[in-house]
């Protein structure tokens, strides 16, 4: 909904695309393009805009975010992939997910940047997401800016239950806290073993889809340290906090 609505989370995006170095090209690892087995990757000259959600306002299926993709990007990133014996396939019909061009409407309006999306794999666990993002870590030096679009908890079911968890927003509070300091601290073992260490991990994961793309920009930043540069919490139990790998 922050696509339509204020919100501190789509105020903080607008000033994020405005507050850094304007990128030559982005890259995103999206919690909704999980893929079963090889990884995909887009390289569409003009993706579509892809409406995946259910059952909300008219006005979201109305938004196109008609931004350019990269095609030679892509090309150089499944060469990455393949060199670590990784198979990537080249897709050119596969759009823009809602994970990528709602953050990105927010914070590049003007829809010019080209994009490359990179598929995530829930079925291979954190470690191996972490590693297709260290394939991409060269690209930082090329001003090309790398995204990981989910959120630090995502437990949409509790969200809508009639009788919520007694201790739920402190569940989600102590897994969101853990995160923080692991990051900050540059704990990459710890994180890449959320599920097992992190304090109600289930919880506020149900499923990992969400977790994922972190994993992988981590894996991009070349172990450089976290900065924490938003916070945010919506539905008591969404957290939305930003982080920076610079």
């Amino acid at each position: 909904m922050m696509a339509v609505e204020k919100s501190q989370t789509s105020r903080f995006l607008q000033q994020l695309g405005q507050a850094i170095p304007t990128p030559s090209a982005i890259v995103v690892f999206s919690a909704h393009f999980d893929v079963k087995h090889d990884v995909i990757i887009t390289a569409g000259q003009q993706p579509e805009t892809i409406h995946d959600f259910y059952h909300f306002p008219d006005e979201l299926y109305q938004i196109r975010y008609p931004a350019p993709g990269a095609p030679k990007l892509a090309q150089r990133i499944a060469t990455l992939f393949a060199d670590a014996n990784i198979n990537a396939k080249l897709d050119s019909q596969q759009g823009w997910d809602h994970g990528v061009w709602i953050p990105l409407r927010l914070m590049y309006p003007q829809a010019n940047i080209p994009i490359v999306q990179i598929s995530i794999n829930t079925r291979i666990g954190a470690a191996q997401n972490y590693r297709y993002g260290q394939l991409l870590a060269q690209l930082k030096n090329d001003n090309i800016l790398i995204i990981g679009s989910g959120g630090i908890s995502h437990n949409l079911a509790e969200v809508f239950k009639r009788t919520k968890t007694v201790n739920g927003v402190d569940m989600m509070n102590q897994f969101r806290h853990w995160v923080e300091d692991k990051l900050v601290n540059n704990d990459i073992e710890s994180l890449l073993n959320y599920q097992q260490l992190a304090p109600h991990a289930k919880f506020n994961h149900p499923t990992p889809e969400h977790f994922l793309p972190l994993m992988s920009v981590l894996g991009a930043s070349g172990n450089t340290r976290a900065n924490k540069i938003h916070h945010d919490v919506e539905y008591e139990l969404l957290a939305l906090d930003a982080y920076s790998f610079s």
